[in-house]
């Protein structure tokens, strides 16, 4: 008998792909608002914090980009990103200037869980918790 622990897989990530219409502008958001760093794989722009990676995909039609967020009945994010340092990444932000789109003012802390959500310049809505 094998032990069960020897098959599985180890996993790291995610990695998501972002469509984006402008992607100029979309690097420059995640490099100097969220602290990711740009990386060329391939001819595709993945930003890299960690191990969360966001690949930045242009389209040509603006219109074409649609945060699952902003459907009806969607989930208030389009990625989750877990993270140890919730506080920490919610004063960086804060410092920075980034929209958050759930009040911070009032969220619920609590020793078990906390997050926080923000919104890109696409419109995405990416909410860090831990």
């Amino acid at each position: 008998m094998t032990n069960v622990q020897e098959n599985v897989e180890k996993i790291s990530g995610p990695t998501m792909v972002l469509i984006v219409a402008d992607l100029q502008k979309s690097i420059d958001y995640y490099e100097q608002m969220l602290g990711f760093k740009q990386e060329n794989i391939g001819g595709h722009i993945h930003m890299n914090r960690g191990t969360t990676t966001f690949i930045l995909h242009p389209v040509s039609n603006p219109a074409d980009v649609k945060p699952y967020s902003s459907l009806e009945g969607g989930l208030y994010f389009d990625a989750y990103c877990y993270t140890n340092e919730v506080r920490s990444l919610l004063k960086e932000f804060q410092a920075k200037g980034v929209n958050f789109v759930r009040d911070i003012d009032t969220l619920h802390w609590n020793e078990h869980w906390n997050e926080f959500t923000i919104k890109d310049v696409n419109g995405y809505c990416i909410t860090f918790g831990g």
